[in-house]
């Protein structure tokens, strides 16, 4: 099912181009995006994230991606991220922040906010509506060029295609 706080969030913010600018969206809903730098003593706690998700000392939310992954990698991350955030899953008062290591962003975890925020980052990275377009009106099904389309991984494609119903393997 589609969650309808993706739905208002493209509604809101997103232009129809493919692929969709995730940057531009999280800066229009007022989070800062920043890259994870090895070199910055802050971010000593961060090594081997894969992302961050948080709200600052000054209240401004953050969302922290590892530029050393592949695009694909780091355009899912900010999305999930910013699931994390749109979701409810970082608040002031309860919790500050969300650190995602690799694992996170498996569908078999067992952490039911991550498989949240992995669902809405392939709802708002590879939009419903985008997704039938290509498939149907363009005539687009190979997931390889689908995935090229769209700027994620051939794995998320797949997975996005399989449970929306449009591949039965």
């Amino acid at each position: 099912m589609e969650l309808p706080a993706v739905k208002n969030i493209l509604d809101a913010n997103w232009d129809w181009r493919l692929p969709v600018n995730i940057e531009d969206i999280a800066t229009k809903l007022n989070i800062k995006v920043a890259s994870i730098n090895y070199f910055n003593p802050e971010h000593e706690n961060f090594k081997g994230l894969s992302g961050l998700a948080k709200i600052n000392d000054q209240g401004q939310r953050v969302i922290y991606c590892n530029s050393v992954e592949s695009l694909n990698r780091q355009r899912f991350t900010l999305a999930h991220e910013l699931g994390h955030h749109a979701l409810g899953h970082v608040e002031p008062g309860k919790h500050m922040q969300r650190v995602d290591v690799p694992a996170a962003f498996n569908s078999n975890t067992a952490d039911w906010e991550e498989r949240e925020a992995n669902n809405f980052a392939a709802q708002i990275l590879m939009p419903l509506d985008a997704i039938k377009t290509m498939l149907f009106a363009k005539g687009i099904s190979n997931i390889k060029e689908l995935a090229r389309i769209f700027q994620v991984s051939e794995a998320a494609m797949y997975y996005r295609l399989k449970n929306l119903g449009y591949l039965t393997l």
